[in-house]
């Protein structure tokens, strides 16, 4: 038997056992497709249903526009009213609201006069996210009731701002999300994987065996990453295909180029895996060090936020995270077409982290076989 072969066999017999493994096939076949599903309707960056608390102590014309612009909000679940700026407070602070308007005695009065209005507005901190999107609906919303109480104004017409949003004409949440939701889910699948390759030889006591085997040190590696490698690719391939057909995310750029990418990004996520792998002396160790690994990968990929708004100190770090990468590929190939040159320039650090884990793999997997 040739040395491919036997290196194709060794592979087979680990892809054989992941896949009989009921709880790894559970893992690996109906977890991505579950946690495809709620990801794509938990991870919104839009603020919805949301309960406004309102003091009103004029009761005019002014106020009532304001309310009627409340009412008609998409995004307002209720408004609840409130007989003082005390009773507001309190519910706020029991979470009843996320937001309160105070509309003063004379404001009626003074839109009435000409002299404008001013409402206070009242957010919840503690969900700042929440809050500052919230603050910036209730501007607009007091903007429109504004602009129905201004009187018409004589003259030339006035200059009006059209706003286009390039690559997300409707800054759908989704078109943002699931793109980036390739990498996030694959990472986390493919390291689950990888770690525990070599750690469960040793936990089972068959590592010696396995040195036995008429192969070096690295076909032994090769081998024991054939199935990591085929679930973050099968993975990968089956998020691109569901994407634009259950979200209706559209594909603009190349698929070629987005195959080659998720080669990559698996090739590098298993060089990461199986360097933990070599580290660890049992499954449970493993399983620790890939949550370790996975959370900072995640976190610093700029999924959850802007990379430029994170400290100097740690760019250095998003620069060789693999995640980071693929995330921008995958949002740039789906909704920009990002061109070829622009691609290369992201998968070359992720061959890079490859490379870089995989010989690290192999000088820790032969100082632990020696």
């Amino acid at each position: 038997m040739s040395r491919l072969s036997r290196l194709a066999a060794l592979a087979l017999k680990e892809l054989k056992v992941v896949l009989l493994d009921r709880r790894a096939r559970t893992t690996l076949v109906l977890s991505p497709i579950v946690q495809l599903l709620l990801f794509g309707f938990a991870t919104t960056l839009e603020v919805k249903a949301i309960d406004i608390g309102l003091v009103d102590r004029d009761g005019g014309r002014a106020a009532q526009e304001m309310v009627a612009a409340l009412d008609g909000s998409p995004n307002v679940r209720t408004l609840r009213n409130y007989h003082s700026e005390a009773a507001l407070d309190e519910g706020i602070a029991r979470r009843e609201v996320i937001a309160g308007l105070i509309l003063p005695q004379r404001l009626s009065a003074d839109i009435a006069a000409g002299q404008g209005g001013e409402v206070l507005a009242l957010l919840d901190g503690r969900r700042s996210n929440a809050a500052q999107i919230v603050g910036g609906y209730l501007g607009q919303i007091a903007q429109r009731a504004g602009a129905e109480l201004r009187p018409a104004v004589r003259g030339p017409p006035q200059a009006q701002v059209q706003t286009r949003h390039w690559f997300n004409p409707n800054l759908d949440y989704l078109w943002f999300t699931m793109p980036a939701m390739i990498a996030v889910i694959t990472a986390v699948l493919v390291l689950s994987v990888s770690a525990q390759s070599v750690a469960r030889e040793r936990e089972f006591g068959t590592f010696d065996k396995l040195m036995i085997l008429p192969l070096r040190p690295h076909e032994i590696l090769l081998g024991k990453v054939a199935p990591a490698f085929v679930v973050g690719v099968v993975n990968c391939l089956i998020y691109a295909a569901a994407i634009p057909l259950l979200y209706g995310v559209p594909l603009t750029g190349s698929l070629a180029l987005l195959l080659l990418a998720i080669v990559v990004y698996s090739m590098s996520l298993v060089g990461l895996g199986l360097m933990i792998s070599c580290l660890a002396g049992n499954q449970q160790q493993a399983f620790l060090g890939m949550f370790f690994v996975t959370v900072p990968l995640i976190l610093l990929s700029g999924y959850a936020s802007p990379v430029d708004n994170m400290p100097a100190w740690l760019q250095p770090l998003v620069a060789v995270n693999p995640t980071h990468h693929m995330i921008v590929i995958s949002e740039g190939i789906f909704l920009k077409d990002l061109p070829g040159d622009l691609v290369l320039k992201h998968l070359l650090p992720m061959l890079a982290a490859a490379v870089v884990t995989f010989t690290m793999a192999w000088t820790l997997f032969r100082a632990r076989s020696e």
